[in-house]
């Protein structure tokens, strides 16, 4: 997001909130504040998937599942939810022309958390789980940021189930950021330069963000435990190996803004280790923006899809 497009202060100037990158956070939120549940009229339906002791969320939108056309999963970014992450654009673009399914991850949305802290595999894992209550056999995958984390781990670890996917500005581990994100992630610097701090969530994105956690989680007080280990999670993360995304056989497009938190040289090295996968880089999009480009991304997606 352009600094033109948010003029509100940076969280990271803040005390009481964290310093460390919230992952995937920086979607234009305004388009969701002020709405109570599902954010569409398209009889969508909504439902909870029970994996491994937890009830994760999933949202049915556009054609039924029944009509034999492969799926789209929706997989937001970090601290987000279906709503702030995809109901101003790519949800309702999607929904237009096939099933859409929505997945809120663990300690996201509406899903709750779990005792213990979160990692990318139990993600994946719970992916699958919805997957398999839905008794889906593929789908095509696109996920921003930590949904395009999951989404390679769903075509490394469940390759079965994925038809294609679409990581959008997303990374295969901590060093596909900018240096200074890696470095505020890790704690070694406390505060962003004035060039990248207008990249980042501002107060307005954070306030959002805790406005919709505390309407639809089950723990409504539970929103900076959460963010906490998020932040751990990616402090931790070793990333996806060079082999295992040279074992992806899915289509895939890498999709990144030109002023993105993922390093054009980082996608443009994803899209080399997997086998035929293709770069979009967006003009004039960050991390914050990226989301809102449906419609550059949805003819290139379903020409991924096609081919």
């Amino acid at each position: 997001m352009p600094a033109s497009e948010s003029t509100s202060e940076p969280i990271w100037e803040r005390p009481r909130c964290s310093r460390r990158l919230l992952l995937g956070a920086g979607a234009l939120l305004a388009a969701g504040l002020g709405r109570s549940g599902t954010a569409f009229a398209d009889s969508g339906s909504s439902g909870y998937a029970p994996v491994d002791g937890l009830k994760v969320y999933y949202e049915l939108h556009g054609a039924s599942l029944d009509t034999g056309k492969i799926p789209i999963v929706l997989l937001h970014g970090g601290a987000m939810s279906i709503e702030t992450a995809f109901a101003g654009d790519l949800l309702p673009r999607f929904a237009r022309t096939r099933p859409v399914i929505a997945i809120e991850q663990q300690g996201h949305g509406h899903t709750g958390d779990r005792e213990g802290p979160v990692t990318i595999d139990r993600m994946v894992e719970d992916t699958a789980g919805v997957l398999a209550h839905l008794k889906i056999k593929q789908a095509h995958l696109l996920g921003h940021s930590l949904g395009g984390i999951i989404a390679m781990g769903m075509a490394i670890r469940h390759a079965d189930l994925v038809a294609s996917m679409t990581p959008l500005s997303a990374f295969y581990n901590l060093e596909g950021m900018l240096p200074e994100l890696v470095k505020l992630q890790r704690g070694q610097i406390q505060q962003p330069s004035p060039a990248l701090a207008p990249l980042l969530p501002t107060e307005a994105d954070f306030a959002a963000w805790r406005t919709g956690f505390e309407r639809d989680n089950p723990d409504p007080a539970g929103f900076d435990r959460a963010l906490a280990k998020l932040n751990q999670m990616l402090a931790d993360w070793p990333g996806w190996s060079e082999a295992e995304l040279r074992s992806v056989r899915a289509p895939t497009l890498v999709a990144i803004g030109d002023n993105d938190f993922t390093r054009i040289e980082h996608a443009a090295e994803m899209m080399r280790l997997i086998p035929g996968a293709r770069l979009a880089i967006l003009p004039g999009t960050t991390h914050m923006s990226s989301v809102r480009r449906g419609a550059w991304l949805e003819p290139m997606v379903e020409e991924r899809i096609a081919g």
